[in-house]
């Protein structure tokens, strides 16, 4: 049994073979990352590939998967050893991620993701907003299937759109 199969069994309380959002939410923080409900909510939303607003084990495999992996990605990039990103280290492992972002983007996002004003992000912040870009990819995807990169939306679209990433 896998240690992620293990955390499973452990934060499944009610036995039931698959994980709600207070389950995971509760789950996360004894891993030391507090989310909210609402950025808990975009991780089901994410993970829960067949929709039913639950996380089975399979998903709870991506999503421990990605979650080891952003911690590695976090501690690569971290290259004062500081214990959190500056602007310079998350634009870096942004890009080296595969978004290319401009700087009005990028310094639009970092802010909202550093709601101490700090100017660098903890590993909790930096986990936030690369689900956040995660939503916001899935949510692009859908409305770009010919992967062009531009997109051209209606009010009801832009609200599915930004309903769908926070």
């Amino acid at each position: 049994m896998s240690n992620a199969e293990q955390w499973f069994r452990i934060i499944d309380k009610d036995r039931s073979g698959s994980l709600d959002v207070f389950e995971l939410q509760n789950a996360l923080a004894l891993g030391k990352i507090n989310f909210s409900l609402k950025t808990v909510q975009s991780v089901m939303r994410l993970y829960d590939a067949d929709g039913n607003g639950k996380m089975g084990l399979p998903e709870y495999h991506r999503l421990h998967s990605f979650l080891s992996n952003v911690t590695l990605a976090f501690r690569r990039y971290d290259t004062d050893n500081s214990g959190n990103l500056d602007q310079a280290e998350v634009k870096i492992a942004l890009r080296d991620a595969g978004f290319n972002l401009d700087d009005p983007a990028f310094i639009a996002l970092f802010k909202s993701f550093d709601p101490d004003k700090s100017n660098s992000l903890c590993l909790t912040e930096f986990m936030g907003m690369t689900i956040f870009l995660q939503s916001i990819s899935a949510a692009f995807s859908a409305f770009d299937p010919r992967r062009t990169g531009q997109v051209s939306l209606n009010f009801n679209q832009a609200v599915y759109f930004v309903s769908n990433c926070t």
